[in-house]
């Protein structure tokens, strides 16, 4: 029984003393992951989306308040410059408005004429000596004072109207008498497409003069052959960018076309939202075809910088020490380096490395073995 024990003893301190040794035995090192420098181009871009939108939009609104009577479009339609877009019944206060006006041109006319002959009259008086000269002046400045009423009465007329001349000039032609009804037709001011109808027949809206509102805008057209697309640009990329520069614009809506535009204008003005700053950018499209719309989904790449012919490597075989860039060679050897253009994956080395040369990627540093805590 003795010898058994012994036996036993034996066989688990022998066991143990394995087990130590193999767990003291150093872990064969693992391979170096090594990559070489070479040489190609390298090109940087800036990737983000935006949205298209027009670049004139032209709001419609009238010179007149009142009742929409009749829309002559809708939403998508193509229009001509001069196309009628809406007639509107005037509202009753601004008709009166009008009326009373034009009656102001009528009356101030009328003192014109009675002032000139009146003049006429006292100038033959004076010439034959039959009145004094100061009376011949008064019924002069008599004559001017009423012309200078008339021209007021007139301007006040247009002002009514809202600056609309032609419109004007129907009021003027129009006798005190006419009964013509005072609907007016708004026509389009420029052709394009109609992006948006605002209002509906039987509406009401203000006039476009109204100093407190603007007055309602009743529909928006707009070139769609001339668009741009607008982005928002990180700010750690906005650095790199320039008016000019290319880009290349794909949209969701038309997956099959890729779209080419151009760098329009960089915002100098950051906008700040959940700690990220970021600057609008506007690229200016070429060649925009019929299937563009306003708000459509706009993927951009914009072309921030080319290097032909360049010496190159991953970025991940990049080192900083006291912020000097470096590399690792094949047996430990550190050489600091000179970086030129980078993208998200390979960076220009400018100098201190050859094509061809080795170098390793550095591991990351392994997780320390805690199982014997």
């Amino acid at each position: 029984m003795k010898k058994m024990l012994i036996s036993i003893t034996l066989i688990l301190v022998l066991s143990a003393a394995g087990y130590t040794w193999r767990k003291g035995q150093a872990r064969p090192a693992a391979q170096e992951e090594t990559v070489v420098v070479q040489r190609g181009d390298v090109v940087s871009r800036a990737t983000e989306t935006g949205s298209l939108e027009p670049v004139n939009v032209v709001a419609i609104k009238s010179e007149q308040a009142g009742e929409i009577k009749k829309i002559y479009v809708r939403a998508g339609d193509i229009v001509v410059a001069g196309q009628p877009l809406a007639t509107l019944q005037q509202e009753s206060g601004q008709a009166r408005r009008i009326a009373e006006a034009r009656a102001a041109i009528e009356q101030e006319r009328l003192n014109v004429l009675e002032a000139e002959r009146d003049l006429a009259r006292m100038q033959a008086l004076f010439e034959k000596g039959f009145v004094a000269r100061i009376e011949w002046e008064a019924a002069e400045k008599r004559a001017q004072n009423a012309n200078i009423k008339h021209d007021l009465a007139q301007r006040q007329l247009l002002l009514t109207l809202g600056g609309n001349k032609s419109l004007y000039e129907k009021y003027l032609r129009r006798t005190l008498a006419s009964r013509e009804a005072d609907d007016f037709t708004l026509h389009a001011p420029t052709s394009g497409t109609v992006i948006e109808v605002a209002v509906a027949e039987g509406e009401i809206v203000s006039s476009g003069t109204s100093a407190v509102s603007g007055g309602t805008t009743l529909m928006r057209i707009s070139d769609l052959s001339n668009m741009w697309v607008k982005t928002k640009i990180n700010e750690v990329n906005v650095g790199q960018l320039k008016e000019g520069q290319t880009a290349e614009i794909r949209l969701d809506a038309v997956p099959d076309r890729h779209y080419t535009g151009t760098v329009e204008k960089i915002s100098p003005r950051g906008e700040k939202e959940n700690n990220i700053v970021t600057y609008e950018v506007t690229l200016k499209m070429a060649h925009a075809d019929t299937q563009l719309m306003p708000s459509m989904t706009a993927n951009v790449d914009i072309l921030t910088g080319v290097v032909n012919g360049a010496l190159f490597l991953p970025r991940s075989a990049i080192t900083q020490t006291n912020g000097t860039p470096q590399v690792t060679l094949p047996g430990g050897e550190k050489r600091a380096v000179r970086l030129g253009l980078a993208n998200d994956t390979v960076v220009v080395i400018a100098e201190g490395l050859s094509e061809g040369d080795a170098v390793v990627i550095p591991r990351a540093a392994p997780e320390e073995d805690t199982s014997n805590r």
